[in-house]
Formats: structure tokens, C-alpha cells, sequence
């Protein structure tokens, strides 16, 4: 994600430019080139469907892999990838009706990524059940991205059919570029003091 800036409208904020790159389950191994195109990127929107947790797919070789552990293992590939190293990330979970319909059939724990997972079964429904289970899933890739980077994965559940969700995923986006930029004009105010101050103290 970029932004373009439009010289005649000073006092209007930046366009925002998306890019929208499908990568296959091979991860970025073959992807280093063009990747190197995005070392500007502010922020990375990952996008990864709820509801893949029990399915599979077949890869070259007649093996099968389960869907979120691919979606896992390319998010990782991302997140460690030169290219990034200055970008946010935010992870969208998508799907989150159909994974809100299916979990109370379809346990988490058929993902073996997942097996620790124990919800609370008391009097709940499906709505309560997707509820825990969205937030143990975020806390799994947020806890992935800090090993990685020491640095805060944002996270938003999203209803891509649903156009309003998908607004109000972007609206968050936008929020955490805001907030990115926010705190680097803080952290160039530090600096400006801690320069002010020594030249302050500094006797010729």
C-alpha cells in the first residue's frame, strides 16, 4: 500500500494507492523479484479465509496441505521477507459467516496449528463459539508476527461479500497508516528536542 500525492492539493490528504498481489501456496521463493517493487509499502493487508481451517489442497507433487497451514506458512514468508522489514501488517480473516456456520460441525482443532484450543461451552451458540474461536485464531498469527518482528500484528474480520465490511476493513487500514504516521512525527519531535537540548547545553 502507497500513497500518491497530488502537488495542486496541498491541503488535502494523500491519495491512497492499493496494489492487490495474489501469491501462490509456493510462498514468495519465486516471488523475490518482483517483491522488491514494494520496498515503500506503509502497511501489508494479508488476507486470510476463517473458514479454511479444515480444508486441503493438492500441491504439485499429489501431497496435501492443510489450507491455513499454507495460508500460515506464506504470511510468515511475508513477514520475513527484506522487502517489509518497515511495513505494518494487517491481517484480515475473512469469511467469518461461513466460519461462524461451521465451527460449532467442523471443530478448530482439525487444524493441527490450532490443537490447543478450548473454549468456554456453556450455554453458547454459534455466534459466542465463532466469537472465541476468531479471537484465539488472532492471537495465533499475532503471536507468529511478534516472534518475528517484536512488533504489533493488527488484525480485522472481514465479510468480503458483505461491501460494507470490506469498507470498514479498509477504514481501519487507513486508521493504522494514520496512526504509523502519527507516531513517526512524535518520534521526529523526540529527536528535534534531544538535539535542541544538547546544542543548549553545549558551551564553546
Amino acid at each position: 500500500m502507497s500513497e500518491i500525492y497530488d502537488e495542486d492539493l496541498e491541503s488535502e490528504p494523500p491519495w491512497t494507492k492499493y496494489q492487490l498481489i495474489r501469491i501462490s501456496s509456493k510462498g514468495v521463493h519465486d516471488s523475490g523479484k518482483w517483491l522488491e517493487m514494494f520496498e515503500d509499502v506503509k502497511v501489508v493487508v494479508f488476507c486470510v479465509a476463517l473458514s479454511d481451517y479444515d480444508l486441503a489442497w493438492t500441491q504439485g507433487d499429489g501431497t496435501s496441505e492443510n489450507k491455513m497451514l499454507a495460508s500460515r506458512d506464506v504470511f510468515e514468508s511475508l513477514v520475513r521477507h527484506t522487502s517489509f522489514e518497515e511495513a505494518s501488517f494487517v491481517l484480515l480473516l475473512n469469511k467469518y459467516d461461513i466460519f461462524e456456520n461451521k465451527i460449532n460441525q467442523v471443530p478448530l482443532t482439525v487444524c493441527d496449528w490450532f490443537h490447543d484450543f478450548r473454549p468456554l461451552r456453556q450455554r453458547q451458540n454459534n455466534q459466542a463459539l465463532a466469537n472465541q474461536a476468531y479471537y484465539y485464531v488472532a492471537v495465533k498469527f499475532k503471536q507468529l508476527y511478534a516472534s518475528i518482528t517484536g512488533k504489533k500484528l493488527f488484525v480485522w474480520p472481514t465479510r468480503a461479500l458483505q461491501s460494507t465490511s470490506v469498507d470498514e476493513a479498509f477504514r481501519y487500514v487507513r486508521e493504522v497508516v494514520m496512526w504509523n504516521e502519527e507516531k513517526e512525527k512524535m518520534y521526529c519531535i523526540a529527536e528535534d528536542d534531544s538535539f535542541s537540548s544538547t546544542e543548549t547545553d553545549f558551551t564553546p
